[in-house]
């Protein structure tokens, strides 16, 4: 068994997924297993560039038909046998020591947040307005997190980079992602773990780098409005869950939400 899963979804471009996929080979830590999920990409040349890579540790299926974002994701979480699995954006890449300090520093705890530096279409980065909320809400030192603040402070504004996450299996496995959102299943699940006695170990250590277009799916989806739609619709059934459990500042942070509706304005 290896010590890591590299889940990845696919549907876009196909240069970057080789980046992407390059950036596994480049490991410190080479103990791993890559599982590739092609969501029926009108393509066949991603079948072929992994035919000629012919590295035993990675699997490719190309879907029948497309499953869809959320489907998709539960199903490459169910193929992961590993302790540990990231799902890797199929556009972003892993610096060379990411899943060796992963490994490091997860320890007990159910998520791993590594640093992160964000990037343009062409790779050049960049800070834009949301991922420098992200910065001044992120812990200021390193460390395990838990329990009602870390609830309240996702709440606050969610600085989490879900494509950057290393996951305990056992936990992703045990709540999966609901179907019921389409662009912020990543904000239920994590809430889920954590009102669950979950754990997270934040290391501030860059070790990853998101790419972020100025069109992004997520964009297109802030200005129709749906993400904005879908984060009231979580964090209000989250708000009544924190209420039940008597964690006030969780629930008045979940009410509030001042970030999210702060982007809502801007966007």
């Amino acid at each position: 068994m290896a010590k890591d899963d590299v889940l990845l979804p696919f549907w876009g471009d196909v240069e970057l997924l080789k980046q992407a996929v390059e950036s596994v080979l480049a490991q410190t830590e080479q103990d791993w297993r890559l599982i590739v999920a092609d969501d029926c990409y009108p393509s066949d040349e991603p079948a072929a560039y992994f035919k000629k890579l012919g590295d035993k540790r990675i699997t490719y299926t190309r879907h029948k038909e497309n499953l869809g974002v959320t489907e998709n994701f539960n199903f490459l979480t169910y193929k992961a046998s590993a302790p540990h699995c990231i799902l890797l954006g199929c556009d972003d890449k892993l610096l060379p020591h990411y899943l060796e300090r992963a490994i490091q520093k997860i320890g007990d705890a159910d998520i791993y947040q590594p640093g992160v530096e964000v990037v343009n279409e062409r790779g050049i980065t960049y800070l834009p307005i949301g991922d420098r909320a992200k910065r001044l809400l992120q812990p200021k030192k390193a460390g395990i997190y838990q329990g009602e603040k870390l609830a309240a402070s996702l709440c606050h504004g969610n600085w989490l980079y879900f494509p950057s996450i290393l996951w305990k299996t056992s936990t992703i496995q045990k709540y999966g992602f609901n179907q019921e959102y389409g662009v912020t299943q990543d904000v239920y699940l994590e809430l889920s773990i954590i009102i669950d006695k979950g754990s997270l170990y934040f290391d501030n250590n860059l070790s990853f780098q998101y790419r972020r277009f100025s069109k992004s799916v997520s964009s297109v989806e802030k200005s129709s409005g749906k993400r904005f739609n879908e984060e009231a619709r979580i964090y209000d059934h989250f708000n009544k869950m924190f209420i039940s459990m008597g964690w006030k500042k969780a629930a008045r942070a979940s009410r509030v939400r001042l970030t999210s509706r702060a982007h809502k304005l801007i966007s």
